[in-house]
């Protein structure tokens, strides 16, 4: 057999030419910029943690401290935000500054803290616990910036404690203002134990734009290639190898590709991947080596073993075009194993005499299986699948040069045919052939069946033009749904304000303190001035505190005044709280009866405590305060029952809570018709989704209990997004009894 080499290049990014330091300052107000974006939200997930913890814990000192730490932050929100951007903006200038003194990375489990008292010892371990959570979180994207700022400074790619936009870096930066901002002791460890990858800053846009500030000034746009490279000199390392998902698969695929034998018969079994390992298996794969088994560890890590004239018919028959025109069975090309024999199969048996191994054979036989699975697929249009039929040839070529397809999710054809099958899916059924995604579809297949060779790279460049193209659809995407965003947005304000004005209530009601017809008011007419102060808070603060105590002078007032000083005070507030009353009232355009009869009753009441003897017997004080107690108890238990219901969630919202921009859903018109439609955004506090079709159109918003609905009803289904090859191959591969 001839020897046909695999060709590989790697390119070498270039560093810009402006002074490192510079490259790098540049990208502090960038970050700061973008965590100044999340700063409301970042507040909102911290204030309702507070206020939940305020709520839930049974330690009183823990309960009283995290109260007062979440009215501090609702009514000085904005002190809070700047204190972050600048404790943010300094320690990022500061680690960019210091970053050319190539620092040692720090061993974390070596620090010693036998010399600190207890608390600090707890901040240390509170903050390294958070740090390490959001760089696991955040793996990917902090390598490629590593690699980044190490090809900036000439180094080789940099450890992630010399990176000046590490976690541990916003992380101590956030510690830090909050310290500045709350002076209690008691809040620092309360906070930071809250302080959770869903509560903190999102790292992963921050850090997704300084890579892209780094791509803008000519630092290695194209870091593929040294992930490539890094894996061809360490592939026992890679995390993208079936080994290292399903090690089981990992021994089959050996097992096959080594010339043995998978199960325990010795002959070759039709329709089967059993081959009997009886020599001239494969030699070698690309930079497979070690995948193969037998003789893999003596090939060449460069070569492959395949007969040359075998490799030529394909070709030829490659270049005649699709199979379907070729005398085999039409139907076979577009549905192998529904109808007729799978051309891959019939390229088996029709092949030149002595010129496939066993091995051969077996890749032959699994890749007909994976293009099986692919054609069954219910959620690829037809027209699609026909496309992707025309790339068995292509695709078998690729598998018996390189065995790394079966591997590894990231090879280069097995990409392509995933993200085929991902994009087919989005089309509309009803009008594929009009689509321009459907003729990218097409030129992508056309130019591969046409162009590819030997050089697998082609895959490479052919997935990099369809993802460009669908880069731009979601650009469009991003520009169309603008206005619906602002709107979400202004209603997530609006609610999240009217959650805080319940709050707000609610803990003056639980009291039991709170005159029944006054209560009444306050749920059905206060909470409504209440959500117009919370909602204008930043830009008249003033508002907030104003209704807030008008509130509680108002309950104030009805309480019981028992002293001669007390109904004087009583006398001297009553105008200006009635004249604050009356405005708030007129804001929200409260003008029904209800409002005469409520002051009707209010003046009553103030009548009958200024008329009332100034001392209590005893037994009318015992009557009043277990009056209040049982109230106060009733409110209680009917609060903890509320938030038992709401803290089981059922699977429906929990499928909803996990739901990310990016992924796609099946809704169920009312004729019963299915439409498609993307999560285009989600709002801060997950209560609205905007979804829009592929181009951007047909925006809509919709609440989250009402997509919940939907699941529950079954009216919406969510759209599977795995690999459809992993699928395949881990159903091609799995045993007959399974």
């Amino acid at each position: 057999m001839d020897n046909i080499p695999l060709s590989s290049s790697v390119k070498k990014g270039e560093a810009s030419n402006s002074s490192r330091l510079l490259i790098l300052q540049a990208l502090v107000p960038i970050a700061t910029h973008l965590v100044s974006s999340q700063l409301e939200a970042f507040s909102a997930r911290l204030t309702d943690a507070l206020f939940k913890l305020s709520d839930q814990t049974i330690r009183p000192e823990e309960a009283s401290a995290s109260f007062q730490a979440f009215q501090l932050l609702k009514r000085n929100n904005t002190a809070f935000y700047r204190l972050v951007v600048g404790q943010i903006n300094a320690a990022l200038t500061k680690e960019v500054s210091t970053i050319n003194a190539k620092k040692k990375p720090v061993k974390k489990d070596a620090e010693d803290f036998s010399l600190v008292s207890f608390d600090e010892m707890e901040s240390k371990l509170l903050i390294r616990n958070l740090s390490q959570a959001l760089e696991v979180n955040n793996a990917d994207i902090l390598v490629a910036l590593n690699i980044r700022i190490g090809n900036v400074l000439r180094r080789t790619p940099i450890n992630i404690s010399q990176n000046p936009f590490r976690p541990d870096v916003f992380v101590h930066a956030v510690y830090q203002a909050w310290k500045e901002f709350d002076a209690t002791p008691e809040s620092h460890h309360l906070v930071l134990r809250l302080l959770q990858p869903n509560i903190f800053l999102q790292l992963k846009p921050i850090l997704n734009e300084i890579n892209e500030g780094l791509i803008a000034r000519g630092i290695m746009p194209d870091i593929s290639d040294v992930y490539r490279s890094k894996g061809k000199n360490s592939d026992a390392n890679s995390q993208d190898e079936i080994d290292d998902r399903d090690p089981y698969l990992h021994n089959k695929l050996r097992s096959i590709f080594s010339g043995q034998p998978i199960s325990g018969s010795g002959k070759r079994t039709a329709g089967s991947l059993a081959w009997s390992g009886t020599g001239g298996g494969f030699s070698g794969a690309g930079n497979g080596v070690g995948h193969g088994g037998g003789n893999a560890a003596q090939a060449n890590a460069d070569t492959v073993t395949i007969d040359r004239q075998f490799f030529n018919y394909l070709t030829s028959i490659q270049k005649t075009g699709p199979l379907s025109e070729q005398g085999m069975d039409h139907d076979a090309s577009v549905q192998p194993g529904v109808r007729g024999e799978s051309p891959l199969r019939q390229l088996s048996r029709q092949a030149p005499a002595d010129s496939l191994t066993d091995v051969d054979q077996s890749t032959i036989e699994l890749l007909a299986r994976i293009f099986d699975f692919v054609f069954n697929d219910p959620t690829i249009p037809e027209d699609i699948k026909g496309l992707i039929g025309q790339l068995q040839i292509p695709t078998l070529k690729v598998a018996l040069l390189d065995k790394d397809f079966f591997f590894k999710e990231t090879h280069p054809a097995r990409v392509l045919i995933d993200t085929l099958a991902k994009s087919g899916a989005l089309l509309d059924a009803d009008a594929t052939s009009e689509d321009p995604l459907y003729h990218m579809i097409e030129g992508v297949v056309e130019r591969v069946q046409t162009e590819f060779d030997e050089q697998i790279d082609l895959f490479s460049d052919v997935v990099a033009d369809l993802e460009a193209f669908l880069q731009e659809e979601e650009d469009k995407t991003e520009e169309a749904i603008t206005l619906p965003v602002e709107t979400a947005l202004k209603q997530e304000k609006m609610r999240l304000a009217r959650e805080f004005a319940e709050h707000d209530v609610a803990i003056r009601v639980e009291t039991g303190e709170v005159a029944g017809f006054l209560e009444t008011f306050l749920l059905e007419q206060w909470i409504r001035i209440l959500t117009i102060a919370h909602s204008v808070k930043d830009k008249k603060p003033h508002a907030l505190e104003n209704a807030l105590k008008t509130m509680d002078d108002l309950i104030w007032s009805l309480k019981s005044k028992n002293s001669a000083e007390e109904r004087k005070e009583l006398v001297s507030k009553l105008p200006s709280m009635l004249s604050l009353l009356n405005a708030w009232l007129n804001a929200i355009k409260w003008d029904e009866p209800d409002r005469v009869f409520f002051f009707s009753k209010l003046a009553e009441r103030h009548a009958a405590i200024a008329r009332a003897p100034l001392e209590l017997s005893p037994r009318r004080q015992v009557e009043i305060a277990v009056n209040i107690a049982q109230r106060a108890s009733e409110r209680r238990l009917n609060r903890h029952v509320q938030n038992q219901i709401d803290k089981h969630p059922d699977e429906w919202s929990q499928q909803v809570e996990v739901l990310n921009r990016g992924v796609w859903l099946n809704f169920v018109q009312a004729n019963d018709a299915q439409a498609r439609y993307k999560l285009a955004w989600v709002s801060p506090k997950r209560t609205r989704y905007i979804f829009t079709n592929r181009q951007g159109h047909d925006a809509f918003s919709i609440s989250g209990e009402e997509l919940i609905a939907k699941f529950r009803s079954g009216s919406v289904t969510q759209i599977v997004s795995d690999s459809v090859v992993d699928r395949a191959l881990i159903d091609a591969l799995k045993d007959p009894s399974e």
